[in-house]
């Protein structure tokens, strides 16, 4: 089953190798929108982060691998699949 799809990045890599978390959904909409307003930025692009302490940032980065890795098998197989079935007749 899809999931919703969330309206920011629930995290981010920075350059410097820190973890960042987005902790905007934590907030009320209330103080979403008005800091949204103050940056003159649509609320639903806005991204506040906080970072992941060091002795966590292995854990993460290990996970997001995991995550990417899972994706890419997964259309992958459906690629095989997909190219295994006979193909659609088309209606004159």
């Amino acid at each position: 089953m899809a999931r919703k799809r969330a309206p920011c990045a629930p995290l981010a890599l920075a350059l410097d190798g820190s973890v960042l978390l987005n902790v905007t959904s934590l907030l009320d909409a209330a103080t979403v929108a008005k800091v949204a307003a103050a940056l003159a930025v649509d609320p639903a692009a806005l991204f506040i982060g906080t970072t992941v302490p060091k002795a966590h940032r292995a854990q993460v980065l290990t996970r997001i691998d995991d995550a990417a890795a899972e994706v890419a098998a997964r259309i992958q197989a459906q690629r095989v699949i997909e190219s295994k079935r006979p193909p659609r007749k088309r209606r004159p």
